[in-house]
């Protein structure tokens, strides 16, 4: 059966994110014309981005700070905890008073963790003299393997202000970009430092030798762990072993994802997790993913199938299309339906959606019900109210339940706001749609309204008292804690880095109601509305914890 879309006049174009260029970094961002940039004050983001004011750390001890950037997850499985860690860490602002070292270098390396390769080399490039710094620089040059810039990356390592003791990963660099360019004398110096450090390894040994053109009898697998065993083990050619990205960082993922010489499947793989983890843009991420080959039809992320449907149906220029045949929109409409479907963590349903929102936002059929439902689900998770609004309806009137319907509707609440009225009757009405068998689920969205500001009555308080909210973990309790004392100083920049750290690798996602209450109140009281209603919506979208 197709379910007919009901149309609006106009439609939400979707604006994917351009990858950033990988020959060049653009500059970075600069509060104040005269103000000599510093690790601290290099921004990545503009105010209008939705960068913090620069006193974001103006309430904040710098040895805290260097505990707190150190709690923030490697791994995002919630798009809204990330935007919010980003939104902290690629701002920029006056440094916090003391030595504030060692929290700057935690800054950097949190970003590193994050995978955010052109962000990552931007700060660094325009940080200063302290890029110089010998952590710095390492992760300045990480973020330049990642994008495929050996150059300057081999530039970052020489330009380390180190001791006498050369950091092991500065040695293995210097080691890599002395072979790669032919100097089989400097590599051999450059290990035999290591070696006489005890920091000697003996993959790179091998790795770096065949990197240099001399490869051993026995050349090693290939290692995909960073940016630079990438790096050293693709110029050496070298064979990767049984689940090769299992231990990859995300630099990692997207130093393979933007090199030619990454063997398929595994650059498909590699480009879909950076993807997903919001290392790389939808575009990047499409232009990778279309170019796998066809002959390659096994172990490939559900994307690549979907892309491959799609751009079968869609008839060429100018070419008549064939009227036995679906037409190209149906298609399309069952491909993505198929990838939503498959999409079990909410992490894989959001970047399902990201990726194709152009043509989610575009569709106006939907396969089956099931599906109108998933369309208006990803449309409310990529925050286009419009066309949110227009799907709602559309699985409204293929019949949905409003069982299935009642957290889309409380998310499209939350996006046009909950207090005052509006706010009682969104409340109100997700407890009637969640009847006795979803009351549980029903209170946990209900706290959420709650804590955005919808006004609770006594209807609502009866409701929590006989309804305990449903499932999920306990946020960490240090972080909640210290993300408490945040909001009484006022430390915006240290409470939303507590708050990222609070919501976790799962996120909102994965907490109860109380945590999450408390984490989206936090974030009120230091006037992160965005931040706060899109944990919200995310919340409301993933269902309860079972």
């Amino acid at each position: 059966m197709v379910t007919r879309i009901v149309a609006l006049a106009a439609f939400v174009a979707a604006a994917p994110l351009a990858a950033y260029a990988q020959s060049s970094l653009p500059t970075p961002v600069e509060s104040e014309a005269l103000q000599e940039l510093n690790a601290w004050s290099v921004s990545a983001m503009t105010r209008e981005q939705g960068a913090l004011a620069p006193d974001l750390w103006a309430r904040s001890d710098p040895a805290f700070l260097t505990a707190a950037f150190d709690k923030l997850p490697a791994v995002y499985q919630s798009p809204a905890a990330q935007a919010l860690a980003r939104r902290v860490l690629f701002s920029g602002g006056d440094a916090p008073r003391g030595d504030a070292l060692a929290a700057a270098r935690q800054r950097f390396e949190a970003i590193g963790r994050m995978g955010a390769a052109d962000q990552l080399g931007m700060l660094v490039s325009g940080s200063g003299s302290s890029a110089s710094d010998p952590i710095i620089a390492q992760y300045g040059a990480q973020a330049e393997l990642a994008r495929g810039q050996r150059n300057a990356a081999c530039s970052r390592g020489r330009s380390a202000s180190v001791g006498e003791t050369v950091p092991p990963f500065l040695l293995r660099l210097r080691a890599y970009c002395a072979a790669a360019s032919g100097d089989r004398a400097a590599a051999d110096l450059a290990l035999e430092l290591a070696r006489a450090q005890n920091a000697e390894d003996a993959w790179y040994t091998g790795a770096i030798a065949a990197a240099g053109g001399a490869p051993g009898a026995r050349p090693p697998i290939a290692r995909w762990d960073n940016s630079l065993s990438v790096q050293i083990s693709l110029a050496g050619g070298l064979r990767p072993g049984p689940n090769p990205l299992a231990n990859a960082s995300t630099l990692a993922l997207v130093a393979l994802a933007r090199s030619d010489q990454t063997p398929q499947p595994q650059r498909a793989q590699a480009a879909s997790l950076a993807f997903q983890r919001g290392a790389i843009g939808p575009q990047e991420a499409r232009t990778i993913l279309s170019a796998t080959p066809a002959e390659i039809t096994s172990a490939l992320p559900p994307i690549v199938p979907a892309l491959r449907r799609i751009a079968a149906a869609t008839p060429a220029a100018g070419a008549p299309a064939d009227p036995a045949a679906p037409s190209a929109q149906d298609v399309t409409s069952a491909a993505i339906a198929d990838v939503l479907r498959q999409a079990t963590a909410h992490a894989d349903f959001a970047a399902a959606a990201r990726f194709f929102r152009t043509e989610i936002n575009a569709l106006t059929i939907a396969p089956d019900q099931a599906a109108a439902v998933s369309f208006a689900r990803a449309a409310i998770s990529n925050g286009d109210v419009q066309v949110s609004q227009r799907l709602v309806a559309s699985a409204r009137q293929a019949g949905a339940s409003e069982a299935d319907l009642a957290p889309l509707d409380a998310a499209l609440a939350v996006m046009a706001g909950v207090r005052g009225d509006g706010g009682t009757m969104a409340m109100q009405r997700r407890i009637d749609a969640g009847g006795a068998p979803g009351a549980r689920a029903a209170a946990r969205d209900v706290a959420i309204l709650s804590a955005l500001g919808a006004p609770v009555n006594g209807a609502v308080q009866a409701f929590f008292l006989n309804n305990a909210p449903q499932g999920g973990a306990r946020a960490d309790a240090g972080a909640m804690l210290a993300l408490g004392a945040a909001v009484d100083r006022g430390a915006t920049g240290e409470g939303a880095l507590l708050a990222a750290a609070a919501l976790g690798e799962g996120g909102p996602a994965a907490l109860d109601a109380e945590s999450l209450e408390r984490i989206i109140r936090a974030l009120r009281g230091l006037r992160l509305e965005d931040d706060a209603r899109r944990i919200a919506v995310e919340a409301l979208l993933a269902g309860a914890p079972r």
